[in-house]
């Protein structure tokens, strides 16, 4: 059971603080990249058609991962789900500083994403799962602090690590805050009991068709700007984003175990607050 008292433990405070580092890394992240795309591409002789996917390939990997979460967190627990999301991200951060390829890059590129994708929402959700109620407008000021201070200082940091050292420190910056994490949350987040039972029904299917619809969608709004929003390419995407949709949304009201809570979307404020997040996003 998660902890959960009128008395927070400072431990748990400390737990949630190494949440917010982690999803300041997946944030930092992407920031940081974006502003030495033109070092990367040089450095492993990356042609400009392809350049972009090294930030689109973590960016659909993230976009499938943020809706996962809930139903990972189910599984794993919340405590669990952060360690392994956090080591995965700082494993496959040192795979991309020493890729020598850009086969290599992307593939890290989409685990990190994927991995990263988890940190984000776990925080938010954190915030209720592990405080009262009178504790969430602290929580929820310090996770929203910290979303927004990645983005800003995000440009600044990648151009000085490119300009004073290498574009592999883009990417090694994140072992030393992901190493403390992983050993230090475990100790300090509450223990909760995993249901590993909900594989056995697991939809992959139903996975499979999400995933189909939110990589489309990505990858659709990357080409539209190229291509044109009227092309073929782009009206095959959005319109395979549709179909996989629909799917995705008639078989997960049949099944057993749910992917994604669908229900949740009849609140209406979430509902708005999704389509927000999708136009800021």
């Amino acid at each position: 059971m998660i902890w959960r008292t009128s008395k927070t433990r400072v431990a748990t405070w400390f737990g949630f603080i190494l949440k917010c580092l982690g999803m300041f890394m997946a944030i930092l992240d992407i920031q940081v990249v974006a502003t030495a795309l033109p070092t990367i591409q040089h450095a492993l002789a990356i042609s400009p058609d392809a350049m972009s996917w090294i930030q689109t390939a973590y960016l659909v990997a993230e976009v499938i991962a943020i809706p996962l979460t809930g139903w990972l967190t189910r599984v794993l627990t919340l405590r669990w789900l952060f360690v392994i999301a956090i080591f995965v991200f700082t494993l496959t951060s040192v795979g991309c500083a020493y890729s020598s390829s850009f086969a290599a890059l992307i593939g890290f590129r989409i685990l990190q994403g994927f991995s990263g994708g988890t940190l984000i929402p776990a925080v938010f959700s954190g915030i209720f799962l592990l405080f009262p109620t009178r504790s969430h407008p602290i929580a929820g000021t310090i996770a929203g602090i910290v979303a927004v201070l990645a983005p800003t200082i995000g440009p600044v940091v990648g151009g000085w690590i490119t300009h004073h050292y290498s574009w592999p420190w883009l990417f090694l910056i994140n072992v030393g805050p992901g190493i403390i994490a992983v050993t230090a949350t475990p100790f300090l987040l509450p223990r909760g009991r995993p249901r590993l039972n909900q594989l056995k029904n697991f939809d992959g299917i139903s996975l499979a068709l999400m995933a189909v619809s939110l990589a489309s969608l990505e990858i659709g709004l990357k080409q539209a700007p190229q291509y044109g929003w009227s092309s073929g390419v782009c009206f095959g995407l959005f319109a395979l984003c549709a179909v996989a949709a629909a799917l995705f949304t008639v078989r997960t009201l049949k099944a057993v175990q749910l992917v994604v809570e669908l229900a949740t979307l009849k609140v209406r404020s979430f509902s708005i607050g999704c389509a927000l997040s999708f136009c800021l996003g």
